[in-house]
């Protein structure tokens, strides 16, 4: 009899010293994603993107805490600090986000099937310029905050590389607008110039927001690598992998979650963002040990 109730006892002992290593196989990791101010509210930014980053990570195995940001900044810094395990950003906030924390890519979004997109510089209506730079001497232009890739680092190092220094060759200058309020300056004839990108001025013509002929594009850069997915230093690469793998595995009909204009994911490496990663050096906002 004192046998058997020494052996009930280790039996229950037993139990409850493996009750919680039972759960603790059962319980899922929390993936923390970060995301930029991508829609006009936060809320806006939630609802459009929460039900993908859901589907990624119950396929990578893991439970989603989602935050969104007040500003791209806020993002960069977040990532680089691992504050969060994930996050969508443009090229340009990835770049320094490695640089200052040493963030990699994981994924590449696509708009409209594409990998790249361009930057812009735009024109109010009826503006004369037949040779840029040149012709644009002494025009007011409105660029976009210095985060930004194709509204402020790529247009600052095509002008400095033809040895012209923005705040000095154009009559008045500015930095920090939005997208849609330096696009609408120009429509408005608010200032005869400013920068941005193509994929965000097609979809202000989408959208009925502008007309294709309210402004008129003076210039577009070479192709530049679209924004990406990016984990923070620290998180497993094993973990990493599977929402690449999600990322790239999301269905057809998954992908119509998506807000336009984008279109999916693919792999990448830092390889695509090399060229940024120079244009940075070069104009000495950005030092890479490595």
């Amino acid at each position: 009899m004192m046998q058997r109730r020494a052996f009930l006892t280790l039996t229950a002992a037993a139990g409850t010293l493996t009750a919680p290593a039972i759960l603790r196989a059962q319980s899922r990791p929390v993936i923390k994603v970060g995301l930029g101010p991508q829609q006009p509210t936060q809320a806006d930014t939630r609802r459009v993107w929460e039900p993908v980053y859901k589907i990624v990570c119950d396929r990578a195995g893991a439970d989603l805490h989602l935050n969104v940001a007040n500003d791209w900044a806020g993002i960069a810094v977040a990532i680089a600090n691992e504050q969060v395990d994930v996050a969508q950003m443009g090229p340009w906030g990835y770049v320094l986000a490695r640089a200052n924390g040493g963030a990699r890519p994981i994924n590449m979004m696509l708009v409209n099937g594409n990998p790249f997109y361009k930057a812009l510089i735009v024109g109010r209506p009826g503006l004369k310029i037949s040779k840029f730079p040149d012709d644009a001497k002494g025009m007011s232009m409105q660029m976009l905050d210095t985060g930004s890739t194709s509204g402020w680092l790529v247009p600052t190092y095509f002008l400095r590389q033809r040895g012209i220094e923005p705040k000095t060759f154009f009559g008045r200058y500015a930095e920090g607008a939005s997208a849609a309020a330096a696009q609408m300056a120009t429509i408005n004839g608010q200032v005869d110039l400013a920068t941005g990108w193509d994929t965000h001025r097609n979809t202000m013509i989408k959208n009925g927001m502008m007309q294709a002929d309210s402004n008129q594009v003076i210039w577009e850069s070479d192709p530049l690598p679209n924004e990406c997915v990016v984990v923070r230093k620290g998180l497993d690469q094993a973990l990493a992998d599977k929402l690449q793998a999600a990322f790239n595995g999301l269905s057809e009909e998954e992908k119509k979650l998506l807000p336009p204009p984008y279109t999916g994911f693919v792999s990448t490496t830092h390889e695509p963002y090399e060229v940024l990663e120079k244009m940075g050096r070069d104009l000495g906002v950005l030092k890479v040990s490595s």
